[in-house]
């Protein structure tokens, strides 16, 4: 059976798989230890949020880079 430090260590290697800087990482195991579930999950989905505009940004990019070498193809500039 994993102890707390085994469970510390795989919960914090997750936070920063996902992302999270030290400071918020940090912060999360403390809410996590003094079981502020509520605060936990507002700060995950906000971070979520902000991954996804992040997404939606790059994708947009992604759209209009496609847009200019399509008409640069049509064009036969490429």
């Amino acid at each position: 059976m994993p102890n707390a430090a085994d469970k510390t260590a795989v919960m914090t290697e997750n936070l920063r798989d996902i992302g999270l800087n030290d400071e918020m990482t940090a912060k999360c195991l403390i809410l996590i230890e003094e079981k502020r579930y509520k605060e936990l999950e507002k700060l995950l989905k906000a971070y979520r949020k902000s991954l996804l505009e992040s997404v939606h940004k790059y994708n947009d990019r992604i759209d209009c880079l496609d847009f200019l070498t399509y008409t640069l193809r049509k064009n036969g500039g490429i």
